[in-house]
């Protein structure tokens, strides 16, 4: 009876063993938007921000971008972050315009739970990096999409500071946890933050320093709330297409088959 019984166990592991893996989802990305709701960002700019997002889920062009992939889908999440984080919107799949809209329809209804704080860019990059590795979808790429008004003002860095270490960690870590890149819209806040010469921080030179990084990733900017809408959508449309590898990387490929090419030959 004992021996009957270890050759099932044995078998059983076997099964367990050899049987293949099951994998989350497959989607062309994973996107979560997070949006700065801390304290310098008024109700006026909230709404318009949530509009900026809602609408570009409704439009002809994402959802045109989301159907042309690969896949076909995207699983797509939002986010509003200060000094804490709150999941506007969940984990959703996105593949056609009845599911598009639907998730704008969320993000038209989704309240604001986060009315004060910080901007917490570091601590949102981290938590980022475990949703992105631990939800039920498994994406050609994975994608942070961050908007804010200013430099990170917590944790060892300040509003007037262009240089936060604590951010540059953050993304570094994120993209060597397995994240392809960190994406980000700027917007103006008064004379602390943005692209003029009087601004103490100028917003690129911020990104480019502390936040964006990964293959394709890029930053860009919104002179106000009122802009930000069609500069969202454009963003979003830019994160779904897959980015084109650069010049450089199309003559590493050449050689690297022409010296495949040269060893067939020379063996022969």
């Amino acid at each position: 009876m004992m021996k009957k019984l270890s050759g099932i166990c044995v078998l059983a592991l076997a099964l367990i063993v050899l049987a293949p893996p099951i994998y989350a989802d497959p989607v062309d990305l994973e996107l979560i938007l997070a949006a700065d709701v801390s304290g310098s960002v008024d109700g006026t700019d909230f709404a318009l921000q949530r509009a900026g997002f809602e609408g570009a889920f409704r439009s002809a062009g994402v959802i045109s971008a989301i159907e042309n992939g690969t896949i076909g889908s995207i699983a797509v999440t939002l986010w509003d972050f200060a000094n804490t984080i709150s999941v506007a919107v969940p984990w959703t799949v996105v593949s056609d315009g009845t599911t598009s809209n639907a998730f704008a329809d969320l993000i038209a209804a989704a309240p604001r739970d986060i009315t004060s704080g910080n901007d917490w860019q570091s601590n949102l990059i981290n938590e980022a990096l475990d949703a992105l590795m631990q939800n039920e979808y498994d994406g050609t790429r994975r994608v942070l999409d961050i908007a804010s008004e200013g430099a990170q003002d917590i944790d060892g860095c300040t509003y007037n500071n262009v240089n936060c270490v604590t951010v540059q960690n953050a993304r570094d870590a994120f993209l060597a946890g397995g994240g392809s890149a960190i994406n980000a819209i700027w917007l103006n806040d008064r004379d602390f933050f943005g692209l003029d010469a009087s601004d103490l921080i100028n917003a690129f030179e911020y990104g480019t320093l502390n936040v964006i990084g990964g293959f394709g990733s890029f930053q860009v900017f919104a002179d106000d709330f009122n802009a930000f809408g069609p500069a969202i959508e454009a963003k979003i449309i830019r994160e779904i297409t897959p980015p084109v590898p650069e010049p450089a990387s199309f003559v590493l490929l050449g050689l690297g088959l022409a010296g495949l090419f040269c060893m067939r030959k020379f063996r022969r």
